[in-house]
């Protein structure tokens, strides 16, 4: 298990509060690993997964660029009909 180095002072309302206590109680877990795996979910992973399409799409250009160069030119009206693919 990771350490927890971290403190973040929550104020819930009281019937927010009591759903992630039964929720808790549930999932035999604690409120505070709720939030934590919640703050993961929403924003940390869809940021991982972005990076990945970014760097996918990227890639793809590059592969795009290769095949279109025309000594030096660049079709820049293809290429961005292309680019809105992603």
């Amino acid at each position: 298990m990771r350490m927890l180095n971290r403190r973040a002072h929550i104020l819930f309302e009281a019937e927010d509060y009591q759903l992630l206590e039964a929720e808790a109680v549930e999932k035999d877990s604690s409120v505070g690993e709720l939030v934590r795996l919640a703050v993961k979910r929403v924003y940390v992973e869809p940021k991982d997964g972005k990076m990945e399409a970014r760097g996918k799409a990227f890639e793809a250009l590059l592969k795009f660029q290769k095949k279109t160069r025309q000594k030096g030119r660049v079709d820049y009206k293809e290429l961005i009909e292309y680019g809105r693919k992603y």
